[in-house]
């Protein structure tokens, strides 16, 4: 009994041993096309034998716009309370030149009033101006503006004269992501030509006040 029991087992254990060694033929001697796929590592160069990046400039696409996206539009406003009041609005019209230069005019409507000399009126007048990008919140301007006001002459009381302002200063700018309005601007201007803006009398007839002008631009 014990014999056929010890036959037996080794009848099963040899059919085993056979049937795994017929799988390993089949295996070996199956096509390319139908072997288990095995991944393939990819060998990747050392740093020092990589070949360096060409850093590709970026065409700016401004050259690409229509003339009526590059149009800005907006105005600005100052206000200015004390012995000189002076509130001002000014509508804008800009023009994008280059990706970081801006030119534009503006019309600008005034009520002045001056305790000291009496003056309640309106003046108006028109600018122009170029603004220059310097860092992405950083502009430089440089602006020139005519403005209709009251003097007084020898020959007239409360007379009318124009007179020019040369002006350059600063902007702290933050983008307001629109397509006509593109940011907000605080402007800080200097009048180079405040101190010769006299009437007959030797009266500054400034209507700003001080050669320095605060504004606030959307453009």
């Amino acid at each position: 009994m014990k014999r056929k029991i010890l036959l037996s087992c080794l009848f099963i254990i040899t059919l085993s041993i056979k049937s795994t060694v017929f799988a390993q033929t089949d295996e070996y001697y199956r096509p390319d096309t139908v072997k288990k796929e095995r991944p393939v590592r990819k060998e990747i160069p050392p740093i020092e034998n990589r070949a360096p990046v060409e850093n590709k400039k970026v065409e700016s696409e401004l050259k690409n716009l229509a003339f009526k996206e590059r149009i800005r539009l907006g105005g600005s406003f100052g206000l200015s309370f004390g012995t000189f009041t002076n509130v001002n609005v000014s509508p804008m019209a800009g023009y994008q030149i280059t990706d970081k230069l801006v030119g534009g005019v503006g019309a600008t409507l005034m009520w002045f009033k001056s305790k000291n000399y009496g003056v309640n009126s309106v003046y108006y007048g028109g600018r122009g101006f170029l603004m220059y990008q310097v860092v992405p919140v950083i502009n430089i301007i440089a602006e020139y503006e005519a403005m209709n006001v009251e003097a007084d002459s020898f020959i007239k009381y409360d007379a009318r004269k124009w007179i020019g302002s040369p002006m350059i200063g600063a902007s702290y700018s933050q983008p307001t992501g629109g397509r006509l309005i593109r940011a907000i601007h605080f402007t800080a201007l200097y009048n180079l030509n405040y101190d010769n803006q006299l009437d007959d009398y030797g009266n500054n007839i400034s209507p700003y006040g001080s050669p320095f002008v605060f504004r606030v631009l959307f453009l």
